[in-house]
């Protein structure tokens, strides 16, 4: 049995729903597109409300378009356990800022195994197939337990490239693309095919530190985080957040700097 992508077709409400992963339904003409790359929809840990609904992203872009300083200083839910109730942001707010900045967001993964496949799934949501442990989020081996790559090697990742590009082909309105990670391994390959569209030629496509916080420089830090965002000047690893952009959406760096 196929592990689908948690939002692979979500109604969120009246106004919001994705298919093919892909938040195609939405009350206005988008501008900015957020790629990422999966989020498996396993029972016990995933408790997405919405793109990026756990980690660092809303309560960053929270602090950058409407308090315009730092003030939320951690993730929206907690690594483990079950939320509390009263998000900060809430997806209503969340909801909102899409509205107000004409956001649009996929994954470049909708799916990982097939119908056709007996796993076991463990209590960390990682799954036991033909003898080896998978984690489903991770990019490649690690110790004992094998990853994406992995998977990808035996041709068990359905990947949502095609999809992505004709999504951005129709909306030609999307003039910025971000990835939130560093376009290596598996996921180079699949954003330079949407990079190097040749019906793409005349979109700015910009990849961004994690918004998990994890790793080196930002080490789970909104001030570092926010600060690599607006501020990073070696861009051999990242880019960062269009600078006109911000200023036309109120956000005074100043106030992050």
């Amino acid at each position: 049995m196929s592990i689908k992508h948690i939002f692979y077709q979500v109604q969120f409400d009246d106004l919001f729903a994705t298919n093919n992963t892909i938040l195609d339904v939405i009350p206005y003409d988008p501008e900015i597109l957020i790629l990422g790359t999966f989020n498996p929809a396993t029972p016990n840990y995933n408790f997405a409300d919405f793109f990026y609904g756990r980690n660092f992203f809303w309560t960053a872009f929270k602090n950058l378009f409407i308090i315009n300083q730092i003030e939320l200083r951690s993730r929206r839910m907690p690594t483990r356990g079950i939320p509390n109730p009263n998000l900060n942001p809430s997806r209503n707010e969340i909801l909102q800022i899409c509205s107000r900045l004409k956001l649009t967001f996929s994954d470049l993964i909708f799916q990982v195994l097939n119908d056709e496949i007996i796993y076991e799934i463990l209590p960390n949501d990682n799954i036991i197939y033909n003898g080896n442990e998978y984690n489903l989020i991770q990019d490649n081996k690690k110790g004992n337990v094998l990853g994406l790559q992995e998977l990808n090697n035996l041709n068990l990742v359905n990947w949502n490239t095609d999809n992505i590009i004709n999504y951005l082909i129709q909306n030609p309105k999307i003039r910025t693309i971000y990835f939130t990670r560093q376009p290596n391994g598996v996921w180079g390959v699949e954003w330079n095919k949407i990079k190097n569209n040749e019906l793409l030629s005349d979109r700015n496509f910009t990849n961004l530190y994690t918004p998990s916080g994890a790793g080196k420089p930002v080490f789970y830090s909104m001030e570092r985080l926010t600060n690599h965002w607006l501020f990073n000047t070696n861009e051999i690893n990242f880019g960062k957040l269009d600078e006109n952009w911000l200023i036309r959406n109120g956000v005074d760096p100043n106030n992050f700097s």
